[in-house]
């Protein structure tokens, strides 16, 4: 349903958090889409970003306990619109994202 997966994905998200908080790092960022397969399967795009050198498995091991999942790295060159933009467009997507990625994407600094 589309509760339990917003429950994993944020259970997954805090204990991200943690991982980088205990590391020395500030909070993470990300920016998270929803939506829809036609055959009716609720999926996930995220982009996150601050995690340091954070295992990219370690992503991957969570969600395949949860179904399928792929993990890319971010490509900066290709900047963050070429992995967000088309999701903002789509109005079936629901979208999220962290407080703290306004100032991420400013340059300030959170207080």
């Amino acid at each position: 349903s589309p509760k339990e997966a917003d429950t994993h994905y944020f259970a997954w998200l805090n204990s991200l958090c943690l991982a980088a908080r205990t590391r020395g790092l500030d909070r993470p960022f990300w920016f998270r889409g929803t939506e829809y397969q036609d055959r009716g399967t609720l999926h996930f795009h995220s982009l996150i970003g601050g995690v340091g050198d954070i295992r990219r498995l370690l992503f991957k091991d969570f969600w395949e306990l949860h179904g399928f999942a792929r993990v890319e790295q971010y490509e900066p060159g290709k900047g963050a619109n070429f992995y967000v933009g088309k999701y903002l467009t789509k109005t079936a997507a629901d979208i999220r994202f962290s407080h703290n990625l306004k100032h991420e994407l400013s340059g300030q600094v959170e207080t």
